[in-house]
């Protein structure tokens, strides 16, 4: 296994770029991962792992899971350990990263096999993306989509609220939301924009059929007009405290609850 001691050596580099910057996950084709749950989970669900980079500390800790790593893993590295708190966003780094092959988006969902999907409308918090697609996953929605402005789903932050569902859900990153969403209407598709005007409907009194789309705006803004204008029905989350509005993530939630359970 190669040893690595260095500030300056490439691979440290390159996880440190891959880490902070979307650009160069962009054009070297990989993100990266940290932690023993988030490598363990991108292991288990088939992604590439082009390299696993160790440090003794955590080898010793988890024996097994360094194991499993580095047989998938193309390539193995020890790390020194102070060299993780460089690679690391974390106060604490446990002291294990891979650097993965980014799977590519699909252009857009796969609309002629029906099924429920969440877009997101530039929705630009990473901590509110990575809420999204854990809840998505965990109710079973059948993919998502992300228009032009949103977070990275790649970034550290999303990946790390996703808790390795970024690895399981599809998704889409379309460069034109609302003629996605034309397409989905042709495909029969009924298509819902959680917004508050005069014709919206309660969403507890919402019956979401087979195949429908819903979508959630920006965190400040809300749906665009141009997207808001794809959208045939508005729902609203009807509050009955004091509170203005709910968080984007937390207004997510409620509504692919409301998308994934089965009424009477």
């Amino acid at each position: 296994m190669e040893q690595i001691t260095s500030r300056e050596n490439k691979l440290v580099k390159l996880a440190c770029a891959l880490g902070r910057d979307r650009k160069a996950r962009r054009e070297q084709g990989l993100f990266l991962t940290e932690g023993t749950k988030l490598c363990g989970e991108a292991a288990a669900c088939g992604v590439e792992i082009a390299w696993v980079l160790m440090t003794g500390a955590w080898m010793r800790r988890c024996p097994e899971e360094a194991l499993l790593l580095q047989n998938k893993a193309a390539h193995a590295a020890l790390l020194a350990e102070g060299l993780a708190n460089k690679i690391s966003d974390q106060a604490a780094p446990q002291g294990v990263f891979c650097l993965c092959g980014m799977s590519k988006a699909a252009p857009e969902p796969d609309f002629s096999s029906g099924g429920r999907y969440l877009a997101l409308d530039t929705l630009q918090d990473p901590g509110n993306l990575g809420t999204i697609i854990r809840t998505a996953d965990a109710f079973g929605l059948s993919g998502l989509i992300l228009g032009p402005g949103c977070a990275d789903r790649f970034s550290p932050k999303v990946l790390r609220a996703t808790m390795g569902s970024a690895f399981r859900l599809p998704t889409a990153e379309v460069e034109d939301l609302p003629s996605a969403l034309d397409r989905a209407q042709k495909a029969g598709f009924a298509v819902y924009g959680a917004a508050l005007d005069r014709k919206a409907q309660r969403l507890s009194e919402v019956c979401f059929p087979a195949r429908c789309v819903a979508v959630v705006g920006n965190e400040g803004n809300g749906i665009s007009p141009e997207v808001l204008s794809r959208c045939g029905r508005t729902v609203f989350i009807d509050m009955k405290g004091g509170a203005e509005s709910l968080n984007a993530g937390v207004a997510a939630a409620v509504l692919l609850w409301e998308m994934s359970r089965e009424r009477k």
